[in-house]
């Protein structure tokens, strides 16, 4: 249910914006109908989540209860399964109610500054209190801490679990109740407020969009800083084009605010032993980690945002732009991703390696700086090389970008093994290698501008 919950916060805007709504505004379609639609498509990925999440678990279950294994337990995720769906339903159902009532209270711009303070405390929220925890526990006495379990059963948590059990096959009084409990409330959650909402959602769509047209009036555009540093004003255009998009969309804005609440996170993992641990000058494996998973979430969120635009029918109109190559443009990309997200993070690692490093720091966060370096200047590009190009399809920009996100995982982690296997042969083969990793990718980064720079000559030529 805890991780329903944080998964389902940047969904939060599905629920609440008109997406496509003018498109699909011809066909004969009710608000009502389209809010179901939406709802549905959340409820799907919930599933998915569950069933990815839980389906070990489900079946380890089988050898965790406790007394003589009987073929009665081999049905154990046939009964843990459909508990957890009912649960994930249950905190959906909590959340869109929740939702449907900030309608009747705030406004448009009122309800995403909720979302997005809700992003930025729920990230930090949950591992600062498990930490807190960990700290606290030892010192309560056992008698204690098991009288105090008992009142677990009343959070909603407790609900669920209640109904393993009674499925399971013990039958107890207060086990009963707990599983009417669950049930009751997911079907009360899931059909009562949920159809209120859906039958005044058609009075919030059209105040969405006509405050929505009210506000397009109102834009300017700034010109952002380091733009004049570009000579080519096509590399110009798509910078500036990059940084409007970075301040006006939806979902790179929640992205950003998000990475807040990792940040703190960040915080509260560095104030553990096994991340201040130094093996040698420059090796430290939990601050590479954190530095690397930091830099990498906040790039790709920012790129894939560039690549995948809900306005991708309306890129045409960049091919029309007196430009000499749609290529400088995705370089306008890569700029303001190095300047405005590479740079930032690592003067925010640097600070804090200093503190725990001193002037030793700098060697610290070179490596991994040097690889968010590179894989800005290798991201893949889009055909066309235009921004916003690429149609917003939810499912295969997921998709799309969790095969960056587990490939960089194995990288870093190949990385830092072999850091700390050549630290274990000899100290002066882990200098070795430390310097070819960053002496090859400060020249394989060189390398890349200098490739981008001969293709703008050639073009011009």
């Amino acid at each position: 249910m805890m991780m329903i919950g944080i998964w389902m916060i940047p969904y939060f805007d599905i629920l609440l914006t008109p997406i496509n709504y003018p498109v699909i505004a011809h066909t004969p379609i009710s608000s009502r109908t389209y809010f179901l639609v939406k709802l549905t498509q959340v409820l799907t990925y919930t599933v998915l989540l569950l069933g990815s999440l839980n389906l070990m678990p489900a079946i380890g279950g089988i050898w965790v209860h406790r007394g003589e294994f009987s073929l009665f337990r081999l049905f154990f995720p046939f009964v843990y399964l459909p508990i957890v769906f009912m649960s994930g339903f249950f905190t959906i159902g909590v959340m869109a109610t929740f939702a449907g009532y900030l309608t009747k209270l705030y406004s448009r711009k009122a309800l995403r500054n909720i979302a997005q303070y809700a992003q930025f405390i729920f990230p930090a929220f949950f591992p600062v209190t498990w930490i807190l925890l960990s700290r606290l526990l030892p010192d309560i006495s056992k008698d204690k801490l098991i009288s105090s379990l008992k009142w677990f059963y009343a959070l909603p948590n407790g609900w669920f679990a209640g109904t393993v059990s009674l499925a399971l096959g013990e039958i107890e009084r207060h086990f009963l109740i707990l599983a009417g409990l669950a049930i009751i409330s997911t079907l009360i959650l899931v059909l009562v407020p949920l159809r209120s909402i859906a039958k005044s959602y058609a009075e919030y769509l059209s105040y969405l969009l006509e405050s929505g047209s009210r506000q397009k009036s109102n834009i300017r555009v700034k010109t952002p800083l380091f733009a004049k540093l570009f000579r080519n004003r096509t590399i110009r255009a798509g910078f500036c084009l990059c940084a409007v998009y970075m301040r006006r969309d939806r979902n790179m804005l929640r992205q950003f605010f998000a990475s807040l609440g990792t940040l703190i996170m960040l915080v509260v993992m560095l104030d553990q032993g096994w991340v201040l641990h130094s093996f040698a000058i420059g090796l430290s494996p939990g601050f590479s980690t954190i530095f690397y998973f930091v830099g990498f979430s906040i790039v790709g969120g920012f790129i894939a945002a560039i690549r995948y635009s809900e306005h991708w029918k309306a890129s045409w109109m960049l091919a029309l732009a007196p430009l000499s190559t749609t290529h400088d443009l995705w370089r306008g990309v890569q700029a303001i991703g190095l300047f405005y997200i590479v740079v930032p993070c690592t003067l925010l690692m640097f600070c804090i390696a200093t503190v725990l490093w001193g002037v030793l720091s700098i060697f610290y966060i070179l490596p991994v700086s040097i690889m968010l370096l590179n894989f800005v200047m290798l991201y893949p590009k889009p055909v066309s090389n235009l921004p916003l190009a690429e149609e917003f399809v939810q499912s295969q920009m997921a998709g799309e970008t969790m095969i960056p996100f587990l490939l960089s995982l194995l990288i870093i982690g190949i990385f830092i093994g072999i850091q700390f296997l050549t630290y274990l042969l000899n100290i002066w083969i882990y200098y070795g290698f430390y310097c070819v990793t960053v002496v090859g990718g400060l020249t394989g980064f060189v390398y890349l501008l200098r490739k981008n720079r001969r293709v703008e000559e050639t073009v011009d030529a």
